[in-house]
Order: C-alpha cells, then structure tokens, then sequence
C-alpha cells in the first residue's frame, strides 16, 4: 500500500485496499516478481487501483528486490535488523 499512497490521500488507498489486494495476487511476493508485461497491463487498466505505470512497476522491482534479500539473508527482517540503526522500541514510538 505504501508505494500507491506515495503523492495520494491516505482515505484513497484505503478504500482501494480490497481492489489492490486482489490485483495483486494477495500481495504475494512470487506471484508478483513474475509478473510479466501482459501483467503489467493488465494492472494498468484495472480501474480498481492507483494506475501509475511507475507505482505498478515498483511494486514489481520491490517484491523481487525483497525475495533477492530473504534468499541472500534468511529473511527481510533480518536484513533490516542489521542495515538499519534504529530499534523497534525506536520505530514504534
């Protein structure tokens, strides 16, 4: 969801969760790294999320970016716990 909030009201990606989680294939990381230009497409004319090639094309690169890291690292939180200063304590503020 983040991605599509990017420039956009919150209230908007709200109401389109539902639209995006189906668009997305549950928001499975697999199913989304292998998305394919006919699948690009497709998303970019599903009236049901935020249509912005560069947004759906993020989503893309981030899902194969997070499985290249959880194959190199054992998973994305660990990669975090150790590239990222803050704590948890911090971040939850």
């Amino acid at each position: 969801l983040e991605i599509n909030q990017a420039g956009l009201n919150w209230e908007t990606i709200l109401k389109k969760r539902q639209g995006l989680r189906d668009a997305y294939d549950n928001f499975s990381l697999q199913k989304i790294a292998a998305y394919q230009d006919e699948d690009l497409e497709r998303l970019l004319h599903d009236a049901r999320i935020v249509r912005n090639k560069l947004k759906v094309k993020a989503a893309v690169y981030n899902a194969k970016q997070i499985l290249e890291i959880q194959k190199n690292q054992g998973s994305f939180g660990e990669w975090i716990a150790r590239h990222h200063p803050r704590t948890k304590q911090e971040w939850v503020k």
